[in-house]
């Protein structure tokens, strides 16, 4: 069986989602299963040979992150690319997915999550199942220790589709918890932000671009209120 890991970020090599394919692909190794290849999708200039690559794959995973509740275009490029090709090289292919995101519902990654299962319908795949994980954003630069349950998850999603060929319900359910917070989950989290931690990684960001000095600009502020 040929495999084939898609990486969906824009970020490339530099990202979150290459690291959850990591994982996967460690999980997919103690299953007995060797090495798939990973092809970044940012690199746009190359979708024509990412796109054959998938056409000739039998089982493809495809990880991306989600941007305002669906998808980077590129992947929905990828996408439209893809299902141009004549049926028969669609027909019977499994495709899994995987949306990650830096909310920590996963309510808000439920729409695309229908829609990858719709796809895969119209195009004729066996859908192997989307895992949804929420609270993803950073997991880069967190201590080992933190991130440890989230890489045991995906590890053993690599293993399950090794083995199964597709993600066990029960997996999907413990990696999309909670799909939202409930009250005294919120009474916490306004405490918290109080402290400020909460905002570390952004203004770590903002500070590395040179734009903390400028977080509470509104440039379309007055516009929105007429």
């Amino acid at each position: 069986m040929t495999r084939l890991l898609l990486n969906g970020s824009p970020r490339g090599k530099n990202s979150n989602s290459r690291l959850i394919l990591s994982w996967l692909t460690q999980g997919m190794a103690e299953a007995g299963v060797a090495e798939p290849p990973v092809l970044d999708l940012a690199r746009i200039s190359e979708l024509e040979a990412q796109r054959a690559a998938f056409l000739a794959a039998d089982e493809v995973v495809l990880v991306f992150p989600l941007y305002t509740d669906s998808m980077p275009g590129l992947v929905k490029a990828f996408l439209e690319a893809v299902g141009t090709a004549d049926s028969a090289q669609l027909n019977g292919k499994r495709v899994a997915f995987i949306v990650q995101s830096g909310f920590p519902e996963s309510i808000h990654s439920e729409a695309v999550a229908r829609y990858l299962a719709r796809v895969s319908s119209r195009l004729g795949w066996v859908h192997a199942g989307t895992l949804i994980k929420g609270g993803v954003e950073g997991i880069r630069v967190m201590p080992a220790w933190q991130v440890a349950r989230t890489k045991a998850a995906f590890i053993r999603a690599g293993r399950e589709l090794g083995r199964e060929g597709h993600f066990s319900d029960e997996l999907r359910a413990r990696l999309a918890g909670p799909r939202t917070f409930g009250p005294w989950q919120l009474r916490v989290l306004r405490v918290v932000m109080r402290t400020g931690l909460l905002n570390f990684y952004w203004n770590s960001m903002l500070k590395k671009h040179n734009a903390h000095a400028r977080r509470f600009d509104a440039p379309y502020g007055a516009a929105a209120r007429r």
